[in-house]
């Protein structure tokens, strides 16, 4: 498990188009885990939260195995549009 902490980083992990991506939300009841090209993951919503509000309310995470993401994080689900 890898925190994703830079754009460039992020970007370089959409465009590898492999494994997956845990965002956690400490507000949300609900975390989601996807998989990396999933259309729900933009930059936008990356630099929103990790960059602007400087993951003060959640963080984004690069897995390669999305159980990894299940096992450690209690509120992570996977994305209903990844894994139908």
């Amino acid at each position: 498990m890898e925190e994703i902490l830079s754009v460039e980083h992020f970007n370089e992990i959409k465009q590898k188009g492999i494994g997956y991506i845990a965002i956690t939300d400490h507000i949300l009841p609900v975390n989601r885990v996807h998989e990396v090209l999933c259309g729900d993951v933009s930059v936008k919503h990356f630099h929103k939260k990790v960059i602007e509000s400087e993951r003060k309310n959640g963080e984004y995470y690069f897995v390669e195995d999305y159980h990894e993401a299940l096992d450690k994080f209690h509120k992570m689900q996977r994305c209903s549009k990844c894994f139908p």
